[in-house]
């Protein structure tokens, strides 16, 4: 159980600590039960109508969620907390009715930018930067470049349900996906989020159809200064009434640039987590607005030993293949080769130092959180070559925790990241009364920025759906970015993990992406 620490930057929130009572251990296999009572050793005033299981860190929910009573608890018992430290912007009750800040992006620099906005943790929109891919990006192009594409497909059980937490997965060519959007179905749901590991052990920075379209992109956008990309996403689909995302976090800075169509975007900042009730076992809220779970710690620019150790094992890789060059070129007599054989044996040596003690490395704040990442062990590699249709590599995805049916994952587990908030049953969720949010309303040809673990619920419209015309489809392309973990904009995170890593993606797998189908 994490030590209570109260969020600084936001108001204390006693009834979730009065209201979260126990934590019982029931199982051999760690499953834990979280009972929601009163006060300790008081009759519960405002019963949280919920019992869930914790296991490995991640809330694992049935279809149907069932009630229970709420379980009288000794007073001798401490309530489970939340080490809830975050310290970015959080808007008031009055700033929440007027909605997301609206700036010019041509007005801001990289480095007022992230002074204004990144290192404040705090959302806003961009108008007037997505014109040149908003003309290029039309149906027929997009299926003259990518239309065989083979694509991972979202599919919800009907037109009322949430897209994201319970719904299955199928794939197509694109064209065929794009023919079915034409014909008005609306039940299906293009988003290009990795399933699956690349040969370097990563989440797939870009996948299908993007990795067909990468000439249209840039990587890193300029506004965006050195935060280093984590992915690169696309999402296509049709909607003329509204459908909705589901109330959720992303593990990333989100760079969301609308091309079609128009989202409104429901917020909460980090710091309203515990009253939001998250599918997950809360373990901690970091300075920035990363969120962890219980048993996938990580530091708050979000890397753990996995990361680490397979980044240094990089390094160790890179280092080996310089040293066997220099080698060749001392043996060919080449001038200077011996001084830089020198260079990379010390260069070697550094790095296989660094690897051996990289499991050690702990999160940021000094506290040793040990093994594990908050993606609830999403994107286990099972072993085949990875490919769909016969061309294609996907790649598990850090914020959406399902995959197809036919990989063998089940797709009625709900991610940890997503929240149980039920608005039909707003009386079994009291905290939620009490959490603090606004919105963002995007238009076509505008960009949100919004910072890592800021909740969001969006709900997307088809362009001409406000005019009452035929509704066409919406599309968005957006940006994941490693959250900074310093306030500068210069040197943005405390370690250079993450753009070491986008060095070795640079090098060793971008260039196997062009002509990927």
């Amino acid at each position: 159980v994490c030590l209570c620490v109260l969020p600084r930057a936001c108001t204390p929130l006693p009834s979730a600590c009065s209201d979260i009572a126990s934590l019982h251990s029931t199982g051999e296999h760690g499953e834990l039960d979280l009972c929601a009572t009163g006060a300790p050793g008081t009759a519960s005033s405002r019963p949280l109508a919920w019992t869930e299981r914790c296991r490995s860190g991640s809330m694992q929910s049935n279809k149907r969620q069932r009630r229970e009573e709420a379980v009288p608890v000794p007073a001798a018992v401490p309530p489970p907390v939340v080490a809830n430290e975050y310290t970015g912007w959080r808007c008031s009750r009055e700033e929440a009715v007027v909605g997301v800040e609206r700036v010019d992006a041509s007005q801001m620099t990289p480095q007022s930018f992230f002074e204004r906005y990144v290192s404040q943790r705090k959302p806003v929109i961009l108008t007037g930067v997505s014109e040149g891919l908003r003309e290029k990006w039309t149906d027929d192009y997009l299926r003259r470049t990518a239309g065989d594409a083979c694509v991972r497909v979202e599919v919800r059980p009907s037109a009322t349900s949430e897209f994201g937490a319970h719904s299955k997965h199928t794939t197509m060519r694109l064209d065929q996906f794009m023919d079915r959007l034409v014909a008005g179905e609306e039940l299906l749901y293009l988003t290009t989020e990795a399933t699956r590991f690349d040969a370097q052990g990563r989440l797939a920075v870009v996948s299908s159809p993007l990795t067909q379209l990468l000439a249209d992109i840039t990587l890193r956008p300029s506004l965006m200064g050195k935060l280093v990309p984590s992915a690169v996403n696309t999402w296509l689909g049709r909607s003329a009434h509204g459908s909705s995302s589901g109330l959720h976090h992303d593990w990333h800075d989100n760079l969301y640039s609308l091309l079609r169509g128009r989202k409104r975007f429901e917020l909460y900042a980090p710091c309203e987590s515990e009253k939001l009730y998250p599918n997950g076992c809360l373990a901690r809220v970091h300075a920035n607005g990363r969120i962890c779970y219980e048993g996938s710690p990580s530091r708050a620019d979000g890397a753990d030993s996995r990361d680490t150790a397979r980044v240094a094992a990089l390094d160790v890789e890179v280092a080996d293949q310089e040293l066997a060059a220099a080698e060749a070129a001392v043996a060919a007599g080449e001038k200077g080769a011996k001084k830089r054989r020198r260079a990379a044996e010390t260069a070697l040596d550094k790095a296989m130092d660094a690897s051996l003690g990289s499991d050690a490395i702990a999160p940021s704040g000094g506290d040793e959180d040990g093994d594990g990442s908050d993606e609830e062990g999403e994107g286990e590699d099972d072993g085949d070559d990875g490919s769909f249709c016969g061309k294609d590599d996907f790649e598990d995805s850090d914020d959406e925790a399902s995959a197809s049916a036919d990989e063998g994952i089940d797709d009625s587990v709900v991610p940890p990241h997503f929240s149980r908030v039920d608005k039909t049953r707003l009386a079994d969720f009291p905290l939620y009364a009490d959490a603090v949010g606004t919105h963002a309303d995007v238009q076509a040809g505008e960009m949100l920025y919004l910072p890592a673990g800021w909740w969001h619920e969006v709900t997307s419209w088809s362009e001409g759906s406000d005019e009452g015309l035929k509704s066409g489809t919406h599309l968005a392309l957006n940006w994941w970015f490693a959250p900074p973990d310093t306030s500068s904009f210069d040197a943005p995170y405390s370690h250079d993990l993450w753009e070491r890593d986008y060095a070795h993606w640079v090098r060793g797998v971008l260039p196997t992406l062009n002509g990927l189908t």
